[in-house]
């Protein structure tokens, strides 16, 4: 095994394919043996996930499934004639929900952002 003083540059640009790579020269392991690592890291988390549980992922927070409540029937109005109308009902659905680290939020504000045009 690689010792922890074990420097390897970061990837450029961040995929599946680069932190396995990353991964691999930083503990001297077979390429495929660490994204095998990374791909059970990601089951796990699902697993957790899928029976109700809030999962830490590391240092940036929780992942979990939220239960958004059902909505009831409701008069609404449309906002381009002003016609009256009815919005329908929703039922109760559940949708994936993740929860940042304040630790992680403090340190965002320090970010690189790269503006896409």
């Amino acid at each position: 095994m690689a010792s922890k003083n074990n420097q390897v540059k970061l990837p450029d640009k961040v995929t599946f394919s680069t932190m396995a790579q990353h991964i691999a020269e930083k503990h001297q392991i077979p390429k495929k043996q660490a994204k095998d690592i990374i791909e059970d890291l990601f089951n796990i988390i699902h697993a957790g996930v899928m029976k109700g549980e809030r999962v830490p992922v590391g240092k940036f927070g929780k992942i979990h499934i939220r239960v958004r409540p059902a909505t009831k029937a409701r008069k609404g109005r449309n906002p381009m004639t002003g016609e009256e109308i009815t919005i329908p009902a929703k039922k109760a659905t559940k949708v994936p929900k993740f929860t940042f680290a304040k630790s992680f939020k403090d340190e965002a504000v320090k970010a690189k952002v790269v503006v896409k045009k």
